[in-house]
């Protein structure tokens, strides 16, 4: 009867093992399929036909017929799976202030698809969702 009682006892116990591996008491921050790049502040203007003042930055949420059209351009160079967070730090690093990447990050997170570009002397840098 003892022998029994460990067996069940064992089995339990392994159960509860493999349901906590697989369960996660806290769950993983969600990522987001970004893209990256940087070109001349002249590139963008050819590109874009449009102007952007030195430590400005520009955003757009693009609708459905938008990314289908610029989707199938896109390749993986650039391409980062990456947290609010880690978009939030990407922004730091490129001339947005604490309370500007923090709004901007969280935009990115609630937009389907979006653009950003900003410029800091004669770089633009861009991200796209």
């Amino acid at each position: 009867m003892k022998i029994k009682n460990f067996g069940l006892l064992a089995v339990v116990a392994f159960c509860f093992t493999i349901l906590s591996c697989s369960n996660p008491s806290t769950p993983s921050e969600e990522t987001y399929t970004v893209w990256t790049d940087v070109s001349t502040y002249s590139a963008f203007q050819s590109d874009f036909n449009t102007t952007l003042n030195d430590g400005m930055y520009v955003r757009l949420e693009l609708t459905t017929s938008q990314w289908d059209q610029i989707s199938s351009s896109l390749t993986s160079e650039g391409r980062h799976s990456w947290t609010k967070s880690q978009i939030k730090d990407w922004l730091l690093g490129r001339g947005f202030g604490d309370s500007e990447s923090t709004k901007e990050s969280a935009w990115f997170a609630t937009i389907d698809h979006g653009f950003l570009a900003s410029r800091t002397g004669n770089t633009v840098y861009y991200i796209l969702k």
